[in-house]
């Protein structure tokens, strides 16, 4: 597809076009420079023959995301329409590299490289969801690795607010796409292959489960020569295994990773929260507190924090066998809960079952002290005289109940 702008021409009356970066069914990515400013920015437009559906979805998107603040969100800085009509969106422009770059040049991830690829884009997606947008088309193509001030490695999320298209709208340019041309809806969840299948941000879990399975393992979950035949596989297969494509995946992990990758998305995470706290334990420290960020983004239930690590909560493995996904809330006692024993707060172990114990008998004797009570207010109201120490209405303390 030809590009409807040239370097040199000059869009809004203000973006001087600097190079066309790419132009296909998403659009037209170009590189420009604020007039006035000298500002180097991204800028996208739409395809002259989109829909009016499309273009009010874009817009109205693309608003909502200028009011994200999060670092690890490319910032929308302008939209508009051009005088024909055609939306477009500005945002920052990154110097760096995507994450499909980087898994040209080696894959899969070392651990610890993939979790903190995938929570840094979890707190994003919190602030994005959060906010009612949801992403529908997140690829590795979509996670920009830029550097911090601090010169850390900096994930950023591309275009939250402007990129939720239908399976198939990028196929003009997905011939320029590694993984057989595919592109995004390699990594897209079985409702967004269906047609008139409603999409939350629950699709966007799967997204995450599929870009993470691609990084530990080398492979996408699923791999097709066609959209059809990709959309058959989603729909009714299951992805091999993680840890048999590579050993050393704590079972946590993959537990996790299986459960982003349900078909029933009710029995995925319920939000990214919960995916970041299930991930945090296995990540380095600096995902530990990117998970109780995201979780105070999304109001989620935090369970206690324990010696510097966050448990793994909510996804558990039903009578199936298959991953359970449970609300955030505080793990119980006993086993059986699907998280690591080192990630567990210290209630569930052997000693927390015998304090569970030691509780459960002080309610039991409270409870009878506080019937017995019931009785001697009884007596003393007929004129008896209730024993010394216990006056009607008064409890014994628990103390003197334990002894």
């Amino acid at each position: 597809m030809n590009a409807p702008v040239v370097a040199g021409d000059v869009i809004a009356e203000q973006y001087r076009v600097d190079q066309v970066l790419g132009s296909g069914g998403a659009g037209t990515l170009i590189a420009a420079s604020h007039l006035a400013r000298g500002q180097r920015v991204a800028l996208r437009l739409l395809p002259g023959d989109c829909t009016p559906a499309r273009a009010e979805r874009f817009l109205r998107d693309a608003r909502a995301a200028m009011q994200l603040g999060s670092e690890h969100v490319a910032r929308v800085l302008d939209v508009g329409q051009l005088g024909s009509g055609v939306p477009y969106a500005v945002t920052e422009y990154l110097e760096g590299r995507d994450l499909s770059a980087l898994l040209r040049e080696r894959s899969p991830l070392e651990l610890h490289e993939a979790l903190d690829v995938v929570l840094q884009a979890c707190v994003a997606l919190a602030e994005a969801h959060a906010a009612g947008i949801v992403h529908g088309a997140l690829e590795p193509a979509s996670l920009f690795l830029t550097t911090a001030p601090g010169g850390a490695t900096l994930v950023k999320v591309l275009d939250l607010g402007l990129a939720n298209e239908p399976p198939g709208a990028r196929g003009g340019d997905a011939t320029a796409r590694p993984e057989g041309g595919l592109g995004a809806p390699l990594y897209m969840a079985p409702e967004q292959v269906r047609p008139s299948e409603p999409v939350d941000a629950r699709a966007d879990i799967w997204s995450l489960g599929a870009i993470l399975y691609r990084l530990l393992t080398g492979q996408p979950p699923f791999e097709a020569s066609s959209l059809a035949d990709l959309a058959l596989r989603v729909a009714g297969a299951e992805p091999a295994l993680p840890s048999a494509l590579r050993p050393d995946i704590p079972p946590a992990v993959e537990r996790t990773l299986l459960g982003c990758l349900a078909k029933d998305r009710a029995r995925r995470p319920a939000n990214v929260a919960e995916l970041a706290l299930a991930l945090a334990p296995h990540a380095p420290a600096s995902g530990q507190e990117r998970a109780q960020r995201i979780a105070r983004l999304l109001g989620a239930t935090l369970p206690p924090r324990t010696r510097g690590s966050l448990p793994t909560i909510g996804l558990g493995l039903g009578l199936d066998g298959r991953p359970r996904v449970a609300p955030p809330q505080r793990p119980r006692d006993g086993a059986g809960q699907g998280a690591p024993a080192s990630s567990r707060a210290p209630e569930q172990g052997a000693p927390g079952r015998g304090r569970s114990a030691t509780r459960l008998a002080l309610i039991a004797a409270i409870a009878s002290l506080i019937a017995l009570l019931g009785v001697v207010a009884v007596r003393s109201g007929a004129g008896g005289e209730p024993p010394p120490g216990e006056r009607p209405g008064q409890a014994a303390s628990p103390e003197a109940t334990a002894r």
